[in-house]
């Protein structure tokens, strides 16, 4: 009896995005209420209610007011955010609690295939929340120019290049431990902190920025406040997105060979 075809590569991520479009079915409403929710709190409480304080003492330091210069900056953190959630604790269920992964290579599909859906979700869950927020941004008046809207694909980028070698740490991960607490604690939440979101890292000492500019979150912001406030040179720009591609290209080659060692035991 021959052996079943294996499903073209554009066919089968097809497939994948429409198992995890119907499981998403039954928790769209709390997708759209966070995705709504926590843009909208963060840009009313630290944008406008915090920015009051700041622009109260100048905007000479930072030349725009501080709803501009954070908003780009929020999209990129709460997709980085949005991206470790989607593949940390989901990744060891589909290996370890529910196994859909192991059910999914017993089909025809292979382990590379099962991976490439995984992220491929991941980036759609990404894409969508960075358009409610940009929506949100928008309508609450941080965004001044047109060239706003390039901060959703410079934000997706950005979590894509975290989320690849985070999917490969959750393929390695055999039990639930503290290794995804200790990346939200010790690398989720610094990154937020101390990559320019809030301030320009050049108020930081230099080990503080020299910590920054290995950080991809660092790198997005820039790409993204550059798009929206204008300023980046296209040298800059290139030189950003090289280096999320890097993390990316990494990643994904990293994320492939877990699954692939995984799903092979």
């Amino acid at each position: 009896m021959p052996a079943p075809a294996v499903p073209r590569p554009r066919g089968a991520l097809l497939q994948l995005l429409e198992y995890q479009l119907l499981v998403a079915r039954a928790f769209w409403r709390s997708f759209i209420i966070v995705g709504v929710l926590s843009p909208l709190l963060y840009v009313l409480a630290l944008g406008i209610g915090l920015g009051k304080v700041v622009n109260r003492h100048g905007t000479d330091t930072l030349g725009v007011p501080y709803l501009q210069f954070v908003a780009p900056a929020f999209l990129v953190a709460a997709a980085i955010q949005v991206a470790a959630n989607e593949s940390t604790f989901p990744v060891m269920a589909g290996f370890k609690w529910m196994r859909t992964f192991h059910g999914m290579a017993a089909t025809s599909l292979t382990p590379r295939q099962i991976c490439d859906g995984q992220l491929a979700w991941c980036a759609l869950r990404v894409l969508s929340n960075a358009l409610l927020y940009l929506l949100i941004v928008v309508a609450l008046g941080g965004a001044h120019r047109w060239e706003f809207v390039w901060t959703v694909p410079a934000a997706t980028l950005t979590a894509m290049a975290f989320a690849a070698p985070v999917t490969a740490l959750a393929a390695i991960v055999e039990s639930e431990g503290n290794t995804f607490n200790m990346l939200f604690r010790f690398v989720v939440v610094p990154m937020f902190l101390f990559s320019g979101t809030f301030y320009p890292i050049s108020t930081l000492p230099r080990w503080g920025q020299l910590l920054a500019y290995v950080t991809p979150q660092w790198h997005g912001t820039e790409l993204a406040r550059g798009a929206a406030l204008g300023g980046l040179s296209p040298a800059a720009a290139i030189g950003h997105v090289a280096y999320l591609l890097v993390w990316l290209v990494v990643g994904v080659g990293l994320a492939r060979w877990r699954f692939r060692v995984r799903l092979t035991k």
